[in-house]
């Protein structure tokens, strides 16, 4: 049996293969199992609360709380299974003082055991990261926080404090060597899988051997309109009182997504 699963990095492309997912359900049903971020609520706030404040209980907390999600799958189903969410690694770099993806291999060995456990070791296990070239990635995840966030600072002064998470590539090295022979850990820059025709999810699926060519196409968003940045980072620097910045910046997102310049799920 194969087991993929694809936590992450964040803001590379994980919108999009969890969009692709939904939208396909009925088509893939058949042929693949998955399980979401709506499947394991509690690793997810375990992980968001270890990258914030790390302890062992918390990972503790965290392979309890996916063990539970995997617990109803039969191991005896012939069909692969695909896990994929970004909020497996907790915290997106930059919320909650989290400026690094220290704490993956933890999380993956976490997964690993779980995985293990329940379908036993002759599963093929499969970590899969979509990765993106560094300034891109800081770009979105600093539209991402300037969104969520109060930051007054410009992409310029504040890039700096997102250098060591921006080293994905290294992340991914640390976690291969913490798995060992136990999984494959593969990454593929979202930059290469722009040509795919289903984009990072039919990528993923071929390496689950799971057919992918009769999926529903589905529309490729820009995350970041002209002028949002600029427009956010006005309204983060105003005078405006918490309440009033939120429903500001609420309204204008939501122009953003009337005007079809942005998905409504932010992530990814």
């Amino acid at each position: 049996m194969r087991i993929l699963v694809h936590p992450g990095f964040h803001k590379t492309g994980t919108t999009s293969v969890q969009y692709g997912l939904e939208r396909n359900a009925g088509v893939l049903g058949a042929r693949v199992r998955v399980l979401q971020m709506d499947d394991f609520p509690d690793a997810i706030a375990a992980a968001r609360r270890h990258t914030a404040q790390p302890a062992p209980r918390r990972l503790k907390k965290y392979a309890t709380g996916f063990a539970a999600a995997v617990a109803p799958l039969d191991p005896g189903d012939p069909r692969p299974l695909l896990v994929t969410s970004e909020k497996l690694l907790g915290w997106i770099p930059g919320r909650k003082e989290n400026w690094s993806y220290d704490a993956t291999p933890d999380f993956t060995e976490r997964l690993a055991d779980v995985l293990e456990g329940h379908f036993g070791t002759g599963a093929e296990l499969t970590f899969y990261f979509t990765t993106r070239a560094a300034g891109d990635w800081a770009r979105s995840v600093y539209w991402q926080n300037l969104r969520s966030m109060r930051i007054t600072e410009d992409f310029a002064a504040y890039r700096p404090r997102l250098e060591r998470a921006a080293r994905l590539d290294d992340v991914v090295a640390a976690t291969r060597a913490r798995l060992g022979a136990r999984a494959r850990v593969i990454s593929r820059p979202i930059e290469a899988l722009s040509e795919e025709p289903q984009g990072p999810l039919g990528a993923i699926l071929r390496e689950l051997g799971v057919a992918a060519d009769d999926l529903m196409p589905f529309k490729s968003y820009n995350m970041q309109p002209a002028g949002g940045v600029e427009e956010l980072l006005r309204l983060n620097r105003s005078d405006l009182d918490e309440a009033a910045l939120n429903a500001a910046k609420r309204e204008r997102i939501q122009a953003y997504q009337r005007e079809g310049l942005t998905r409504k799920k932010a992530g990814g």
